[in-house]
């Protein structure tokens, strides 16, 4: 579906550290910038790419000047964090890249969170000792009966029970590369695009409204 603001069409962008994720119905990731036509909204986590960014499209809004976060965590809290969390009113989000973060929401604000090392990073740290190096896979015993088994469980076994631990009767909702695959193991919600769903809700509620007033 494509997103229509001020008769024009709407495209959304996350710039990321390595990718620039290009939103409009669908998710495109890019390694370079290009230039968008319509209105384009913005957030990112890399200045230099936001730079080059900006050099093809110098019009581009930045969310992040519109954003209302209700949040007892530190002010440094990323700005795709927020936007995923901006998405779900309840329960516990969960975006599995790179990094995994997991934050708590309750009401509408935001209670803390956790960030811990991404599925890939984990692997790659077993890639150090040739004998450990196997792979992952879930576990189906416990305590595991192979080294395989024992790998995983020391990882993928690690990240799924700290979701637990703050997900206890909540709704567990999924995002980023590895969400899909760890939803499938916590019977959560898996929503490829949570970020945008945020980035859209934010346009609605408070930059609309900031453009009425012009």
């Amino acid at each position: 579906m494509e997103n229509i603001f001020n008769g024009k069409l709407m495209k959304l962008v996350d710039i990321g550290n390595t990718h620039f994720h290009i939103y409009n119905g669908r998710i495109r990731h890019l390694k370079k910038p290009v230039k968008l036509e319509g209105e384009v909204f913005y957030i990112s986590v890399n200045t230099q790419k936001e730079k080059e960014f900006l050099k093809l499209n110098p019009s581009a809004v930045n969310l992040k000047e519109y954003v209302k976060f209700n949040t007892l965590y530190a002010n440094t809290l990323g700005i795709d964090r927020i936007m995923a969390c901006i998405a779900i009113e309840d329960g516990v989000v969960v975006d599995a890249g790179s990094f995994i973060t997991l934050d708590v929401m309750e009401k509408g604000v935001h209670l803390g969170g956790v960030i811990m090392p991404g599925l890939y990073y984990l692997k790659e740290a077993y890639k150090k000792t040739p004998a450990l190096d196997v792979g992952f896979v879930y576990p189906t015993s416990v305590p595991p009966k192979n080294t395989k088994e024992a790998v995983s469980e020391g990882s993928i076994g690690m990240v799924v029970e700290m979701i637990k631990k703050y997900g206890e009767n909540k709704k567990l909702y999924f995002t980023g590369g590895d969400g899909e695959y760890l939803a499938k193991i916590l019977n959560g919600i898996y929503i490829n695009d949570l970020v945008f769903q945020g980035m859209i809700k934010v346009i609605k509620e408070e930059y609309d409204n900031s453009f009425a007033k012009r």
